[in-house]
């Protein structure tokens, strides 16, 4: 059961995403993280989709998936990130979705941290045609005060045009963001 706060952080986070028209999402908003302690913790996106169709190719969006480093140092971040294109089949579709890890205390990225996730390259006249993949992000980092690390998505269509892009979380494959102090 999820507490009071909880939940109205979630509230607090999709009023922010609607009114900044960054990304709209269906039932994703992030687990606490557990076992989260000091030296560690992770966060799932619980049961759900951001679905990236409504944004614009190459716009970076933020997710609701974060975790908080709390104190100075250095931590190894981990993620995975399941994601979802899929096209029409009656054109050429040249498609991918891409992520990357956000320090959101500093607004800046995570070096070396960006990654596809899935791409797609269909001729025209295949029919419907849809991929799903999970990319892992594993990156090191330095922090000097409590940092919080959010995962960034975007679609980028590079011929033609997507009728599904999403970011998944469900029994089938999380999505996840880890932190371990080293």
């Amino acid at each position: 059961m999820q507490s009071v706060r909880t939940r109205f952080a979630a509230v607090i986070t999709a009023v922010l995403l609607c009114l900044t028209g960054a990304v709209v999402a269906v039932q994703s908003e992030t687990t606490t993280a557990s076992a989260q302690n000091p030296s560690g913790g992770i966060a799932h996106m619980i049961p759900g989709r951001v679905n990236l169709q409504p944004t614009g190719s190459g716009a970076w969006v933020n997710t609701p998936l974060r975790v908080l480093l709390p104190r100075p140092g250095t931590y190894i971040l981990d993620a995975d990130v399941r994601g979802r294109l899929a096209g029409d089949g009656q054109d050429r579709l040249l498609a991918s979705i891409q992520a990357r890890l956000w320090d959101a205390t500093d607004a800046a990225v995570v070096p070396r941290s960006e990654r596809l996730v899935t791409h797609m390259n269909i001729p025209p006249l295949s029919g419907v045609v849809a991929k799903q993949s999970t990319a892992p992000i594993s990156e090191r980092i330095t922090v000097t005060e409590p940092t919080v690390i959010r995962l960034q998505v975007r679609r980028v269509n590079s011929i033609g045009e997507t009728i599904r892009a999403d970011i998944f979380s469900d029994g089938s494959g999380r999505t996840s963001l880890r932190y371990q102090r080293v």
